[in-house]
């Protein structure tokens, strides 16, 4: 399974383009997403991300975020999410 390489920059415009390639990573089956690169991430991207992983969950496929930056890390404390992401992080 190849890594999704998350931008550095996830902000509200980004928001349409990662729901596209999250919803295509999920019709070709398991999804690993690299989030190492992360510096900003906006809430509207982290809720394609949540929708994703449960979409994923649902379907039984296996969603997995590698390296999540501190930034990445960060914005899900601040949104109180940072426990419901530990299921995805490796």
């Amino acid at each position: 399974m190849d890594a999704f390489a998350l931008p550095a920059i996830l902000d509200i415009t980004r928001a349409k383009e990662l729901r596209g390639h999250m919803v295509e990573r999920l019709n070709c089956g398991a999804v690993l997403v690299d989030a190492s690169a992360v510096d900003r991430v906006s809430t509207p991207c982290i809720q394609v991300l949540l929708a994703a992983a449960r979409s994923a969950d649902g379907a039984g496929t296996p969603f997995r975020i590698a390296n999540a930056s501190e930034a990445l890390r960060a914005a899900l404390a601040d949104l109180g999410l940072q426990a419901e992401f530990e299921n995805w992080m490796v």
